[in-house]
């Protein structure tokens, strides 16, 4: 297409150089004021121009001539970038990817345009050619050339004025004067041009620069789209209109590219995907992954806006987590136990210290985990919900503190945010965000044991029924990761405490000696690791809870206690501690 064009214009200078040593009084003698030009009528809705805005099958489209608003649907779409980030561009139909010309005026030996002349175009919406695409032809002019004398294409052939076709191309849509289009670069405003001596009115798009591809055609990229009816349905694709989140107009519509890419371009290759995947499309690699119905049309939809990216938990960066630290542990405190493990190192749960097992209130055999001592007022938990009150798939929870920070618990308290349908999970990272967006939160009474832990951690033991893996969330901006322990729903107590039960428990050594107490160990029967520790409660109890008032009792009564009577009746040091011991097996 680029030698094609190039032959042309060696054949059009020919022509035009031999027409102009006649004297056929074809050239006009005096410029023409743009003001005062007569106005090109302009129709982007006719049947021949339309192809999805018809006013045939649309009657509301603008009339004829009528400027029309591009700021008002249908010509306004919300979308997401590659990254998830939030997009919003026009849309101006189908295009051929074939451009049309666009002659550009310069004088000779100059590499600015001619200041006051209009650029000259041969087609308009309807007819054959007309694309919203230009590819951009120099025309050099001399330096006593008077600028609109040439009006077009015909003035530009009489004259024998030298044409240079170049590879750049210009997203100029032609519109009706008066037409609005206020967002992006080379928006806000119309540029005139001339159309066969009369005037016209064009957008200049500038949000990045465009060139031919090497065949001479405006270069493409993908934006996958779903539709309220998918397009293999009656009455599906276009006319049902693009499917959005809840009454916003968010849509999960995915462009390819955004400006600042070195593939962007604004001419769209639609890839239609199956609007049961909607919830599950969120950027690039979720749409190319959703089921297709394959390219449906090329459309020209330049992108106005580009929001931040939103937090992507599969490439963010991991909060420092140390459960060890002098500040973080209590029972479990590296600098007096070295063995245990370097801060942001994987923990194993499953070996000792952390894993126990003890006896229930009945005497059954019961296993639990130990995750240190922690206090009795829970730390906020945001979790995410739409005005509709489903929750925002994708979104991750936000935690304000990790351990080793002032306020952490590994028991959270649900506040619920509740955000606008048109939010994009992972736009709020951290607390900080949630305050500068202002978006209302309710604290509920809902209590969750979620221990955060360096990530790799495993802790496998669940009742039944339980996910024993790791679940992500965000701190700061970083990635946490926690365990979610559910063997018992827990609330708030009436004063907004974690609520508490017993544990009765025997050391090697008496608390009251030296070396005594959590660091001689807990007694067991000999050759086993069945201590005779005794919970007051275990799940499905009415009062239940995870969080243990640890009682330690005398070590001589060890042989005598077998279950909750025994163990209440044992001389007991008093209240030690409170600890975080989610039972996770209890033998039936």
């Amino acid at each position: 297409m680029r030698a094609l064009l190039q032959r042309s214009t060696a054949v059009l200078l020919t022509t035009v150089a031999f027409a102009a040593c006649g004297d056929d009084g074809t050239m006009p003698e005096t410029p023409i004021d743009p003001d005062t030009a007569p106005r090109v009528s302009v129709d982007r809705f006719s049947d021949a121009a339309g192809n999805l805005f018809r006013r045939s099958t649309v009657p509301s489209l603008p009339a004829t001539d009528a400027p029309i608003d591009f700021d008002a649907a249908p010509f306004v779409t919300q979308g997401l970038g590659p990254d998830g980030q939030v997009v919003r561009y026009y849309n101006f139909d189908v295009m051929p990817t074939a451009p049309a010309p666009i002659w550009v005026f310069f004088r000779e030996g100059s590499s600015t345009p001619l200041q006051g002349q209009l650029n000259v175009i041969d087609v308009v919406p309807g007819d054959p050619g007309y694309s919203d695409f230009w590819q951009v032809n120099k025309v050099l002019v001399p330096q006593d050339y008077v600028a609109n004398t040439a009006t077009s294409i015909e003035d530009i052939l009489g004259a024998g004025y030298t044409v240079e076709a170049t590879d750049m191309i210009v997203n100029c849509p032609v519109v009706p004067e008066g037409s609005t289009a206020s967002e992006g670069p080379g928006a806000n405003g119309l540029t005139q041009g001339w159309y066969k001596d009369q005037a016209v009115f064009y957008f200049d798009f500038n949000e990045a620069p465009l060139t031919a591809t090497a065949s001479g055609a405006v270069p493409t990229s993908d934006i996958f789209v779903t539709f309220n009816v998918n397009p293999d349905q009656a009455g599906g694709g276009p006319a049902s209109g693009f499917k959005a989140q809840g009454t916003s107009d968010q849509t999960h519509n995915v462009v390819e590219t955004v400006p600042g890419d070195p593939a962007y371009s604004p001419l769209w290759d639609v890839m239609p995907y199956d609007n049961a995947e909607f919830d599950q499309v969120w950027d690039l690699a979720t749409a190319q992954a959703a089921t297709s119905f394959g390219l449906a049309a090329v459309v020209n939809c330049p992108i106005v806006f580009v929001g931040e990216a939103p937090g992507n938990p599969a490439t963010a960066s991991k909060a420092l987590v140390d459960r060890f630290s002098d500040t973080a542990g209590h029972l479990f405190q590296r600098s007096g136990d070295p063995s245990l493990p370097a801060a942001g190192a994987a923990i194993d749960f499953d070996s000792g210290p952390f894993i126990t097992q003890g006896l229930g209130p009945a005497g059954q055999v019961v296993r639990y985990y130990n995750f240190d001592v922690m206090p009795t007022a829970p730390a906020p938990i945001f979790a995410f919900f739409r005005e509709s009150g489903a929750p925002v798939a994708g979104q991750l929870n936000i935690v304000g503190v990790i351990p080793g920070e002032d306020g952490y618990n590994d028991f959270w308290q649900v506040v619920k945010v509740t955000v606008p349908d048109s939010y994009i999970p992972n736009q709020v990272t951290s607390v900080q965000d949630l305050v500068n967006a202002g978006y209302a939160t309710e604290y509920t009474d809902i209590l969750v044991n979620c221990p955060v832990v360096p990530d790799g951690s495993t802790a496998v033991m669940r009742l039944a029924g339980e996910d024993n893996g790791l679940t992500k969330g965000w701190h700061d901006g970083e990635l946490i990761y926690y365990f979610n322990f559910l063997e018992a729903p827990l609330t708030t107590t009436d004063g907004g405490a974690v609520p508490t039960s017993d544990i009765f428990v025997t050391f090697n050594v008496n608390p009251d000696q030296e070396g005594g107490g959590p660091a001689s160990g807990f007694m067991v029967e000999a050759g086993t690791a069945q201590t005779h520790n005794v919970v007051e409660t275990i799940p499905g109890d009415a009062l239940y809870s995870p969080l243990w008032d640890v009682m330690p009792y005398d070590n001589a009564s060890f042989d005598t206690v077998s279950d909750l009577t025994s163990a209440q009746a044992a001389p007991t040091f008093g209240l030690a501690a409170v600890v975080n011991c989610p039972i996770v097996f209890v033998m039936p």
